[in-house]
């Protein structure tokens, strides 16, 4: 059977050692199968004949055509996510990170997994995107994307900052917190899930705020519907603050910044072996007790 894909592009971690050698091992498989491979143009080696793969960038490949693997943990494919933010291109994550909640195919197991996925018998998961703008003085001064989450937090002060929340203008609540964390449900295995939110199932059209170590004792994590569009002003911080997207990009905030944050209109596409469960990856993963009489 012939690949689904015409072209395969392979995205690492750029400073990982061990990089090259296991992306090489994945692109030998992939030919063997007939499948045309490239290596994100951003892959940075000092010895250019370690891997000796055309180069094509993120931004070139296009929907119904490509697939890209990304190879590494969750943070390597959240950052590949991020550059095809838009484009309706799937991406697979073979993970050679710690836990892997995206990332969930190992590298030894390819053989049995990645020929299936390119004739087309796949899951196709879609995430929800949140897009972030930071205003000043009534200007936007920047703007982003975020896949797990937008949290504003106290930088590098001791103190903590203070943060008005409101929901399509109406006041929710002011609070004095070390920062408060907006999370998509693929974000609530993430930060949130640290700072003691619930997990929540990857299909629900929900955002979670999660405070971050509140003043108040009684403040808990609140779900809304992801149609909401939610403002933050920070009334008082006495150091800078920042506001964070997948603690990748950081801003510094000061008193009298607002953040607006809503759904982005696109989702970003995953895609997963057809045997993949959500809910067996979280078992797996948080080593949670297996029913009676499982292997």
């Amino acid at each position: 059977m012939s690949p689904m894909f015409e072209r395969v592009l392979l995205v690492g971690k750029y400073r990982d050692p061990d990089a090259p050698a296991a992306l090489m091992h994945l692109a030998r498989f992939l030919y063997s199968l007939g499948v045309a491979v490239y290596l994100d143009d951003r892959f940075i080696e000092e010895d250019e004949s370690t891997v000796p793969l055309p180069r094509l960038s993120l931004h070139h490949t296009e929907s119904h055509r490509d697939l890209v693997i990304s190879l590494g943990g969750d943070g390597t494919l959240l950052g590949a996510a991020r550059e095809l933010a838009g484009k309706n291109v799937p991406i697979l994550g073979i993970n050679r990170g710690r836990l892997g909640f995206l990332a969930d195919i190992p590298l030894d197991g390819i053989e049995r997994t990645l020929p299936p996925i390119l004739a087309g018998q796949y899951v196709a998961d879609h995430r929800s995107v949140l897009h972030a703008e930071l205003w000043r003085d009534g200007k936007q001064v920047a703007a982003g994307t975020a896949l797990n989450e937008v949290f504003v937090h106290k930088g590098c002060g001791e103190s903590m900052i203070e943060l008005r929340v409101c929901l399509k203008g109406r006041h929710l609540y002011t609070e004095r917190a070390d920062g408060l964390i907006i999370s998509t449900p693929t974000g609530s295995t993430a930060y949130a899930l640290s700072a003691g939110g619930p997990i929540m199932s990857p299909d629900l059209p929900a955002l979670l705020l999660v405070p971050i170590c509140p003043h108040t004792l009684s403040t808990r994590p609140i779900a809304i519907a992801d149609t909401q569009n939610l403002q933050l002003s920070l009334s008082a911080a006495r150091h800078p603050a920042a506001l964070s997207l997948d603690s990748h990009s950081s801003y510094p905030m000061i008193p009298g910044d607002g953040v607006r944050v809503r759904r982005a209109p696109y989702d970003a596409l995953f895609i997963h072996p057809e045997e993949q469960d959500f809910f067996g990856i979280l078992r797996r993963k948080l080593r949670w007790a297996e029913p009676p009489g499982s292997d």
